[in-house]
Order: C-alpha cells, then sequence, then structure tokens
C-alpha cells in the first residue's frame, strides 16, 4: 500500500501516571488482586501495566491503598473482634458479613489467620466474657436476601428498568428541547457549547480507538487510548450534551464484558458526582449498568425511537439528526437481516423528494447530501445495490464539484469513500472495499490532518476493521501500527 510509506510509524513509550479518575476507575481491580488474590504490590503493579496499561509508582500505589482502607494483614485484636460477634451472632441465628474500614472481609480470611495463630485460643476464649472492642473499625450486617424470590413475587429486578430509563430519559431530551438545546446541522448543541463539540468528538475518537486496538490485541496502545478517553469525560458531562448518552454507551457495549462492567460504573459514578445522584442522566446510568448485554441492546433501540420522535415534532423529520438518530437505532441492535426497510419508509419519501427539490432549485450540495442521506437508508435496510444507486448520483455531483475547496464538499467525498466500501464489503467485493478504504484515508490525509484528525483516525480504523475481517492480518496489523503512531502525534500536538 502506497499510503503507508508517508506515515509515521514510531510510538512514544513515555508513561503517564495514573489521574483521580482512573484511580477510581480500576478501584477494585487493584484491591482485588492485593487484598483478595494476594498478590504482592510489585506484582500488582506490574500487571495492571500489562494488562490495563495503568502505570503508578509503588509509592502511589502505598498511599492509595492506605487512603481506601486497603491492607493485606489482619491485626490481632481484629481478627479476636470479628471472632467474638461472629460467636453472638450465631447464637442469635444471624449470618454475618463483616467490614473493617469500610472493606469487606471473608470469615474464611480470619479463620486462616487463627489457625496460624494456635496462641490465641486463650485470649479467644478470654475475650467471650467481655464486651465486644467497640474502638475497632469493624462493622458488621446481616446479609441482603437472595434475588432467587419466589415467582409470584415478580420477576428479576431489571425487568422494570428498561421502561424507567425511557421515561427518565424522555423527560429530559423534551425539557431541553423546549429550553436550552440549540440544534444546528448534523449536532444537539448542549448547555455550554464553548468548546464542548471538540470535546466529545476528543472523548469519541479515543473510545473509537480503544475499541479497534482490543480486537486486534493491542492492550497497551488500547488502554492509553481508554484512560485517554475516560480523562475528558469529565468536561463532556459538565456540558450535558444530550446524545453523550448514546456515544458512550453504544461504545461501552463494544468493549465486551471484562473491561465494560467497571468502565460503565466508573461512567454511572462520575455522573453522580458531577451532576448529582438525583440528575436525570445520572439516575439513567444507575439502571443502565444493571442491565444484561442483551437488554442494553433492547433498551437503547427504544430510547433512540423516542427521541426521533421528539426532534421529528420539534424539527421535522429533515433535521439531519432525525436521520442520523434513527440510523443508530439500526448500528445498536447490529442484527442484518432484521432491520426492514419500511420502518424508514417516511423518511425515505422524504429525503427522495427533498433531493430533488434542491437540484431543480440549482442547490447540488443540499441536494447531495440528500442523496447520501436516502444510500444511507437503503443500507440500514439491507438494500445494497439501491444504495449504491443512490451513491452513485451522489458522486457525480460531487466530481462536478471535485476542485471546489469549501469543506462540506471535502466531507461529502470522504462519506462517499467510506460508505462505499462499507456497501463492497457488505456484497463480498473485499478488494474493491480495500480500495475505497484506502481513498478515504489519502482524503482525509490530505483535507483533514491539521483541523479534524479525527476524520483521518476514522478512515485508519475502518481500513483495520476491513483487513481484520477478511482475514488479512499482516496488512490489518500494519494499519494498526500507522494507527497508534498518529495517536501518539495527535497527544504531541
Amino acid at each position: 500500500m502506497g499510503t503507508r510509506r508517508d506515515v509515521e510509524t514510531h510510538l512514544v513509550t513515555g508513561k503517564t501516571y495514573a489521574t483521580e479518575e482512573v484511580w477510581d476507575c480500576h478501584r477494585s481491580i487493584i484491591t482485588k488482586l492485593y487484598q483478595d488474590d494476594r498478590k504482592p504490590l510489585k506484582q500488582v503493579k506490574l500487571m495492571m501495566e500489562r494488562d490495563y496499561n495503568f502505570h503508578a509508582t509503588e509509592r502511589m500505589y502505598k498511599t492509595r491503598l492506605r487512603s481506601w482502607g486497603v491492607e493485606k494483614k489482619l491485626k490481632e485484636s481484629e481478627a479476636l473482634h470479628i471472632a467474638q460477634l461472629k460467636g453472638e451472632r450465631e447464637a442469635m441465628g444471624k449470618k454475618t458479613e463483616f467490614y473493617i474500614r469500610n472493606q469487606r472481609v471473608h470469615w474464611e480470611r480470619v479463620a486462616r489467620y487463627l489457625e496460624r495463630r494456635p496462641d490465641l485460643r486463650h485470649k479467644l476464649r478470654a475475650s467471650a466474657k467481655t464486651p465486644a472492642n467497640a474502638g475497632l473499625d469493624i462493622i458488621c450486617r446481616t446479609p441482603s436476601p437472595s434475588l432467587e424470590l419466589p415467582a409470584f413475587i415478580g420477576g428479576p429486578p431489571e425487568v422494570g428498568l428498561p421502561e424507567e430509563m425511557l421515561r427518565i430519559f424522555k423527560g429530559y431530551f423534551e425539557g431541553g428541547l423546549e429550553g436550552g438545546w440549540a440544534i444546528e446541522e448534523d449536532m444537539i448543541h448542549g448547555f455550554d457549547d464553548e468548546f464542548g463539540q471538540l470535546r466529545v468528538i476528543e472523548m469519541r475518537t479515543d473510545l473509537d480507538n480503544a475499541i479497534t486496538l482490543l480486537g486486534m490485541n493491542k492492550l497497551e496502545a488500547a488502554f492509553r487510548a481508554l484512560n485517554n478517553s475516560l480523562d475528558s469525560l469529565g468536561h463532556a458531562i459538565k456540558e450535558q450534551d444530550p446524545l453523550l448518552f448514546y456515544i458512550l454507551s453504544y461504545r461501552a457495549m463494544q468493549l465486551g464484558p471484562t473491561i465494560s462492567v467497571p468502565v460503565v460504573a466508573f461512567i454511572h459514578k462520575m455522573h453522580e458526582t458531577i451532576l448529582g445522584p438525583q440528575h436525570p442522566l445520572a439516575l439513567v446510568w444507575s439502571r443502565f449498568r444493571c442491565l444484561s448485554l442483551e437488554l442494553r441492546a433492547t433498551t437503547l433501540g427504544m430510547m433512540a425511537g423516542s427521541s426521533v420522535q421528539l426532534l421529528k415534532g420539534q424539527q421535522g423529520i429533515l433535521n439531519r439528526v432525525v436521520a442520523l438518530a434513527l440510523g443508530s437505532t439500526s448500528n445498536i441492535l447490529d442484527k442484518p437481516g432484521e432491520t426492514d426497510i419500511s420502518q424508514f419508509g417516511e423518511l425515505l419519501s422524504k429525503y427522495t423528494a427533498a433531493s430533488e427539490a434542491h437540484f431543480a432549485e440549482g442547490n447540488y450540495q443540499s441536494s447531495c447530501e440528500c442523496l447520501s442521506v436516502v444510500a444511507g437508508i437503503y443500507s440500514w435496510g439491507q438494500e445494497y445495490e439501491l444504495a449504491k444507486e443512490e451513491l452513485a448520483r451522489a458522486h457525480s455531483l460531487i466530481q462536478d464539484n471535485k476542485g471546489n475547496p469549501e469543506r462540506p464538499w471535502l466531507l461529502l467525498e470522504l462519506s462517499h469513500y467510506e460508505v462505499m466500501a462499507r456497501l463492497c464489503y457488505q456484497t463480498g467485493s473485499v478488494d474493491e472495499a480495500v480500495a475505497y478504504g484506502c481513498k478515504a484515508y489519502e482524503h482525509a490525509a490530505e483535507h483533514f490532518q491539521r483541523q479534524d484528525k479525527h476524520q483521518s483516525l476514522r478512515a485508519i480504523r475502518n481500513l483495520i476493521d476491513l483487513y481484520h475481517s477478511a482475514g488479512r492480518e499482516d496488512e490489518a496489523e500494519q494499519w494498526c501500527d500507522i494507527l497508534i503512531a498518529n495517536m501518539s502525534r495527535k497527544r504531541q500536538v
């Protein structure tokens, strides 16, 4: 591939130490490794660097573990106190969980300590005759009842959560449209839009980079991108961007359960901290984290459909955000062959008529934009040949304006290459798909490298996905190197 020779591929290896947000995100993993799995601190440090691209000094670990109240060794007084409490609670027929400095301590751990200290048997008998030591930071509580309730009580707790999420988010979305949100072109602007969209784009780009690199098993670079994304999350949440929920939830589902569980928990905590626990978005995330992966997809589809109906009523069906929201419904469900083109019938007829009207008026840019949307609609419904026909019409307009340096025409040309690459792959023309993918990258690198770097990064990710899906791993690896190099240069600018 000729384009690869033009790209520097060296990887910046400098370490970036974990921020407060990144520590919080990885707290449960670190605690489990150190306390439950009883790994030495040096081994915990190495494992976190290797598996999560998490960097901190041993001194930082010690300070953080101390602030969390995490200690590997039990104290004699603590073991005796817990043993005494256990005996008292068992005499009353109560089951018990124990916590030291708000950290759960399993009885098996205490029992092992007492087995290693037979000299404590006398003290243990003596302590049974005296009141428990209330000066220690130890609490005991009865475990929460099992969720395996009788059938007549009702279904599992998550059954009602999708409806709750839909109701809360609909009220928030409706209030925003009536209040402080502004809709312009293909974006909804939130309450504080100064640099807001740029931050969201940066965060979304880092998340997408992480997803692609995880799929290629490039763990160090993937976790670096993920940490960068989480670092900028706070700014995006403050701006209350109304589309942020869709951006984060859809991408969290692509991370896989092992990584998405702590990431979703972290996102929820950030919303609670910044907006307050009763803010609608915090409430939505609190329910989202409790859903199964399958139910998350169904719920997101319901919520996107509800948002579309609200937008249609406020802005009319030809607003571009409506088309994007409908498209996201198809992407979220991600079930090829199950998306019926008839559900997009109204949108299809309106955009087709609008394209013809714009063309008759001599407004070729708007006509081309409408044709691109029509092609996208056919693609969502798996009508690939019809999609190609509409793209061919759009491409003829693009060619007529080939020398036009205006950004809208440049974006239309980039979009044409990207959609054609996807359509060619879906119809089995892998080589043609790769050719269009390379054209997209070359176009983005030429026209968007400085101000809109995310365009070229997306083109690189698309090529990696194409090669990887086609089983051409050597070429996918080459483009991974290019992606990592471009990510490094982006951080240096």
